[in-house]
């Protein structure tokens, strides 16, 4: 449920066709889509959730076949002013690639959201949990070799710069990209915002981590 307290509150209506309970049972679920072949990746609705969870807020979605459906998102509100930085928007279609990938995070909606990304773009990919998990995951693949590894910095067991320490003496040329929601004060004492250290922020989206992907694997 909810966390108690004080939220903004962002509401989306249309007066469409609306959906039926089963529709709405599987909303979220990454690739799940009812849209024609070809018309739509499923993404869409999962990547807002993994956004609205990552930032301390909940989603929730009325809808009634006929009438049409309201998508309720709630922020938790935040008092100091925030900087915002502004990015170009990059159109046109998302960089794909065969090679094999490790993907490392603790919270189960954003792993499996990352691995659907990077999957739906061609990529062979291992997920696991924590930095023990992705150790493993390593000593036990027996395909093609893996190329790059994105991981989250601090997890239970294992963090991510420990693992990818313990990588480095058996893999030197393997790619490390690290991503963080937590604060930059917070993870500075890992070293991952050092000079020459590869990084993308929480949360961030399907076109995000596809590009830097494939940014890192092109270097």
């Amino acid at each position: 449920g909810a966390i108690p307290g004080d939220y903004v509150m962002l509401s989306v209506s249309d007066t469409g066709a609306g959906m039926t309970d089963e529709v709405k049972a599987r909303l979220f679920e990454p690739f799940f889509t009812t849209k024609p072949l070809g018309k739509g990746t499923g993404l869409g609705l999962a990547t807002c959730q993994t956004i609205v969870q990552q930032s301390g807020g909940h989603i929730g979605v009325h809808s009634e076949v006929g009438k049409g459906t309201t998508f309720k998102a709630y922020f938790p509100r935040v008092e100091q002013p925030l900087e915002v930085a502004a990015r170009p928007i990059q159109a046109g279609p998302l960089p794909r690639g065969t090679e094999t990938l490790l993907v490392v995070e603790d919270e189960p909606a954003v792993r499996h959201l990352a691995c659907s990304i990077l999957e739906a773009q061609g990529y062979t990919v291992l997920c696991a949990s924590n930095g023990q998990e992705g150790l493993r995951a390593v000593r036990e693949h027996k395909g093609s070799p893996i190329r790059l590894v994105v991981t989250d910095v601090i997890m239970p067991l294992m963090g991510g710069k420990v693992m990818t320490e313990w990588l480095k003496t058996t893999h030197p040329g393997l790619k490390i990209l690290f991503t963080s929601g937590y604060t930059d004060d917070a993870i500075a004492q890992h070293g991952v915002l050092d000079a020459g250290v590869e990084f993308l922020a929480k949360p961030y989206t399907p076109a995000t981590l596809a590009r830097k992907v494939r940014e890192l694997l092109d270097c």
